[in-house]
This record gives C-alpha cells, sequence and structure tokens, in this order.
C-alpha cells in the first residue's frame, strides 16, 4: 500500500517528527555543583555589571517583570544553575522566580488548548507536546523559562533537528513560529547534491536559531559514568554509537552469574514503544526486546532483528529478519507465535500510517505510532516470509542512519487487531504494561517494575534469547562466538533513587554496578575510590535553556529581543565550568564540537566572554522595546 500523505499533508506531518530519542532529561547525576553557592552577592572583581547602576524591568502593565523557571529538584546542580541564571538576570532588572519540580519531559514539557478554544479550528495541531498555535494554547505548566532537558543534536543526520524548530512540529512545546521559512531550509538541505551545499544550509539554520532564539543553547558534555570496578566495558563504549552490552558486561570473567545493578535518579514513563519518548524509559526496555538494527560507532549499520540493504538506488531497501525471533505470550498465555515480516508490514502500514487507510483502524485522528516519522516512507511489501521491502519518496542513500526504522521495536499483529480500534486500550494492556508479548526478542525477560522515586525496572536472563543460535550459522550475520553465552548477569535491574546525595553515597559504597557520575564526584571517584572506575561518553545532547512563547508565557520570553536580552547575559562559562567542575563546555550551536556539521562561524555567539558592553546592549534591547520600562534604582 502507498503512503496516503501526500503533498502538504505529508510536509505537515513531517514537521511533527517522533519523540522517541528526541529528548532525555539533563541527566539526574549528569552533573552537580554546590548546592546553595551561585547566584548569590557578585564578585564585584569578576562581575560585568559592577560599574553599571542597578536597574528593574516592567512591563506593558507597569508589573515587574518577574518570570519563572523550572528546574528538577532532584539534582543540586540544576537549582545552582538556576541560580545562576536568576543572578545573571538581574543584571536587566528582572526578578526571575525559582521553582524546582520533578519529573520535567513526563509532567511539565507540553501544551494544551486556552479554555474555550476548539482545536479542530487550529491551522495546526501536531499533537505529542505541541498543541498548535502559540496564542491559542498554553503550556501545561506555567513556566516562562525551563532548564533540565537536552535535545538530541543528530550529528550523523541533523536535518533530523527539523523536530524542533518547526511551527508545527511536535516536539515545540514552547510555541516558537519561526519568522525565516525554517521548513524551507530543511528541505534545501535534504535536497542538496553535495556536503558543502548541505552545510551552508545547515549554517542558515543555525544563523536563523541563534538570531530568533526560540531557546538558549546551554552546554555539551561528555557523559561520566562510574562503573564497579570489575565491570567489564568496551572501547567503543567511550564513542556515539552501539557497542554490544550483552557480550561486552560482565564481572570479572566473561561468565554467566550474579546480578547487576544500575542506579539511576530517572523513573521508568513509557512502556508503549510506538510513542515511547525518552532515553531513559528504553534503557529498560531495551533489556526484555532488541530492536530492528543498531548503528555503530563507525556508522555502520549493526543487525539485530534484521539487516538492512540498499537495493542498488537509495530508493527501496531490503529488510531481512532473523529465522528463530519469537514473540511472548498475551495476558492469558496464549502464543503470538513467530514474528515474521508480516508483522512489520503491518505495524509500519496501520500503525506508523503508511497505508491509506491507516487511520480508519483507530478510534483517534492518527495511528498510534508516530506517522509523522515515516512520511519518507511511500510503499511497504511484504516479499517473503522473513523480507520485506521499503520504498521511500525519493531516494536516500543515509535511509539507515536515519531515526526510522533504526532502533524500532515491533509488536506483534495479532496483539494490535486484539485491542484495535481503542488505541489506549492498547496502551493500557496488560499485554503493552507487563511486557508479555516479548519472548526470546530480548537478552532479558521482564520481572517486574515498581514506579515513584525509590521504584525499580527488574529483568532476569533470558535462557531462549535469540541471538545465541547465530554464532555458528545465520541466515542474516554469523555473530561472535561471546554471544553464544550472552548475557552474562542472571540479574538485571534499574534502582531508582532520586535523592542525589543518596544516590551518590550508595554508589560511594558500592551498592550498584553503574552510575551516571555528578560532576562534583567526577575526580574523587576517579582517584579516590578504588572500588569505582570512571569511563566518559560521547553525547550528542545538547541541554537548552526554553523559553515558553505560549499565550502563559512571560512578555520577556514571548518577545525576541527579550530572549535576547536573556540570552546576552546568562554566564555558559560560569555554568559549565564553575558549577559544573569543567566536565561540560559552552555550546553555541546546535552541534556537538566533535560533529563533522560544527561550525561556530555560522552563529550568534553568546554567554561567553561576557563583558560591560554586552550587559549595556541587553539592557538597551529592552529600553528600545515598547513592551518594557527599564528603570535604574
Amino acid at each position: 500500500m502507498s503512503n496516503r500523505f501526500t503533498g502538504d499533508k505529508r510536509a505537515n506531518l513531517k514537521a511533527t517528527s517522533s519523540r522517541r530519542r528526541v529528548l532525555q532529561t539533563v541527566g539526574i547525576g549528569a552533573a552537580a555543583g554546590l548546592a546553595g553557592c551561585f547566584g548569590s552577592e557578585p564578585d564585584d572583581d569578576n562581575d560585568p555589571s559592577a560599574d553599571l547602576p542597578e536597574v528593574e524591568l516592567y512591563g506593558p502593565d507597569g508589573d515587574r517583570i518577574a518570570p519563572t523557571i523550572f528546574f528538577d529538584q532532584g539534582d543540586d546542580t540544576h537549582q545552582d544553575i538556576a541560580s545562576q541564571i536568576q543572578s545573571d538576570l538581574e543584571k536587566i532588572g528582572v526578578d526571575l522566580q525559582l521553582e524546582g519540580k520533578t519529573q520535567l519531559i513526563g509532567d511539565h514539557f507540553g501544551s494544551e488548548p486556552l479554555p474555550g478554544e476548539d482545536p479542530e479550528d487550529f491551522e495546526y495541531n501536531p499533537g505529542l507536546f505541541n498543541a498548535g498555535p502559540p496564542d491559542r494554547t498554553r503550556t501545561v505548566s506555567d513556566w516562562d523559562m525551563l532548564y533540565g532537558i537536552a535535545a538530541n543534536s543528530y550529528p550523523r543526520t541533523p536535518g533530523n533537528t527539523d523536530t524542533f524548530w518547526l511551527k508545527d512540529s511536535g516536539t515545540n512545546a514552547y510555541g516558537y513560529v519561526p519568522e525565516v521559512d525554517m521548513k524551507g531550509l530543511y528541505e534545501e538541505f535534504r535536497n542538496a547534491e553535495t556536503e558543502a551545499e548541505q552545510q551552508e544550509y545547515l549554517n542558515e539554520i543555525m544563523g536563523a536559531l541563534t538570531d530568533e532564539l526560540p531557546a538558549n543553547f546551554m552546554s555539551e558534555s561528555l557523559r561520566f559514568w562510574g562503573f564497579e570496578e570489575r565491570i567489564n566495558t568496551s572501547d567503543e563504549f567511550n564513542l556515539y554509537g552501539y557497542s554490544p552490552d550483552w557480550i561486552n558486561r560482565y564481572r570479572d570473567d566473561q561468565t554467566v552469574g550474579g546480578d547487576y545493578v544500575w542506579l539511576t535518579g530517572n523513573q521508568f514513563n513509557e512502556a508503549y514503544l510506538p510513542e515511547q519518548e525518552d532515553v531513559n524509559s528504553s534503557y529498560r526496555t531495551g533489556l526484555i526486546s532488541d530492536t530492528s538494527y543498531a548503528v555503530d560507532t563507525n556508522d555502520e549499520v549493526f543487525p539485530l532483528f534484521m539487516d538492512v540493504e540498499d537495493s542498488g538506488d537509495g530508493e527501496v531497501w531490503i529488510c531481512t529478519l532473523r529465522d528463530n525471533l519469537e514473540f511472548g505470550t498475551d495476558a492469558d498465555g496464549n502464543p503470538y507465535g513467530q514474528m515474521t515480516a508480516e508483522d512489520w508490514v503491518f505495524q509500519i502500514e496501520n500503525v506508523h500510517g503508511v497505508a491509506d487507510d491507516a487511520a480508519d483502524m483507530w478510534n483517534e485522528d492518527l495511528p498510534p505510532g508516530q506517522p509523522e516519522e515515516w512520511v519518507d516512507v511511500e510503499n511497504v511489501e511484504q516479499t517473503g516470509e522473513l523480507e520485506f521491502q521499503i520504498e521511500l519518496v525519493e531516494p536516500d542513500p543515509l535511509f539507515p542512519l536515519r531515526p526510522i526504522l533504526w532502533s524500532e521495536y515491533c509488536y506483534p499483529r495479532a496483539l494490535y487487531e486484539q485491542y484495535a480500534p481503542d488505541a489506549e486500550a492498547l496502551r493500557q494492556s496488560d499485554e503493552v504494561q507487563e511486557f508479555t508479548w516479548t519472548g526470546n526478542l530480548g537478552a532479558y525477560t521482564f520481572e517486574d517494575r515498581t514506579p515513584g522515586q525509590t521504584g525499580s525496572f527488574t529483568a532476569v536472563r533470558n535462557d531462549d534469547y535469540y541471538m545465541r543460535e547465530h554464532t555458528d550459522d545465520s541466515n542474516v550475520q554469523v555473530m561472535d562466538d561471546a554471544w553464544a553465552d550472552a548475557p552474562y548477569f542472571d540479574q538485571f535491574q534499574f534502582d531508582v533513587e532520586a535523592e542525589q546525595s543518596t544516590r551518590v553515597e550508595r554508589f560511594r559504597n558500592t551498592e550498584a554496578d553503574r552510575m551516571e557520575l555528578p560532576s562534583e564526584n567526577v575526580q574523587e571517584f576517579q582517584e579516590a575510590v578504588d572500588e569505582i572506575r570512571v569511563e566518559d561518553q560521547q553525547d550528542p545532547f545538547i541541554s537548552f535553556l526554553f523559553f515558553n512563547q505560549r499565550s502563559n508565557g512571560s512578555i520577556l520570553t514571548r518577545e525576541r529581543d527579550g530572549r535576547e536580552a536573556i540570552a546576552r547575559v546568562v554566564d555558559k562559562e560560569t555554568i559549565t565550568q564553575d558549577i559544573r567542575r569543567g566536565q561540560a563546555d559552552p555550546a553555541v550551536t546546535f552541534q556537538p564540537t566533535w560533529s563533522d556539521w560544527y561550525d561556530e562561524s555560522a552563529v550568534d555567539v553568546y554567554g561567553i566572554d561576557i563583558t560591560e558592553d554586552d550587559i549595556v546592549a541587553a539592557r538597551d534591547l529592552l529600553r528600545d522595546n515598547d513592551n518594557f520600562t527599564l528603570e535604574e534604582v
């Protein structure tokens, strides 16, 4: 069946993108500073505003400008960073209010129609985090700035960053409406014939983002992981890309036995995999089911369930499944049987929306599987019991590297048919919530989970893991002998400990095998905790200071001059070098410095080497804007 989304419909859906792999928290424990030591009285020797008069900023109604910033209350660093931003904004007369919250992605990063507004009348209403036009919607919580969420820069395929910067993007919770033709620039990027031309268009995009400032790029960093000293990793672990944990993770010798505990501050959010929105949830579900394939540190396909090959023109891609993939059962214990190409074609057509009539199967406006992620797929066809082919709208030699089929889970066709047309019943079904369907698809089998800030997610070794049978012979790819006994632990548990100080102390006492380390503790664990080994890892996520441009946002964040004034005075160097102890670097564009697409010359740089002139320029922006009054005090 061909894709029903053509013309404007395809363009609109393309803008919404998928939440999966898009966002992650600026890890609880990814950075930590000195609680209470920042945002206090400034040191005049280092304060660029020391010789300037103090000011207060007022809005058009005569009230003091006092926006609210939300930050993650579970991380001391986030409070320190929010306090530093508060201190920085005092230089332009802003009285910033601090509010610590939990579950930023799950509870606060989203929007909704204003009371009395009918979404059916909206110009666009993609769903996900974006409820529609900013003047007819509001954020679900009353924040004006939000710190604590990082966004995927897609360093392999930066065209996928459009999910953040189009007005009708599903990830656009903050209500950004570009002044430039952002959609056109992304199309030009995709259609460019050479990398040099692509770089030119990407530079235009990045330049526009630092001119219009829908958000302030804050920092990029390595991630620092602590491992119990006897736990093995691999050289590839430190790079961006897949390194197979199931053969590389063991204690002392590569033999089966023992338990493995990953200590974290992040809760599990989403069990329904076609709409899984965050990295932290995918860490858990990756235990109990592999995915289509991974992309390794050399940007090459690493087959898991399948291999994917170009038929020769970059437009048709042939997918071949391994021959021993078995689903589990429904909630009553009835087996779903073998995973075949039929399951994949059904999911792609009817859940991801490639079929003409996909929406007719469900009681919601769109199929419950992010159809916007699949608009580049024209057709999917089963060509054998274990083979199907995907035809693209236009040739794309980088298709396997794009977040479409890559890292895709698959449910049994019978599971979808059991609950259709009720999409919400499917999401909340016992099969989905208890993972009864996973069979031999994962290295581990789900055992139990407990929600909350001290919850857990536990899985036990899967004795039937499919990959063990592919070390001698395989219809897809013969695997390293180490897969014959993988995985190497009897039990794998995510142990949630929301309070950072408690989490660090527990890890210091080796109550876990892995934890993401706060910046303030990295050196300690490197030098003084013999039982822990520290590994760093390249991270494609850039942390943002989001600005609310919806109807309930402060006039300061809704006005472009206000956003630039903020960006001019927020001191990224203090945040990264002092609060984050040099374990992060200031971000000035939406690519990490190690990306082939990084080009600092294309953007306006803010927050680096701030001088008195920067403070004066920020104040002048506000003085010259009729919405603001800046008074000396």
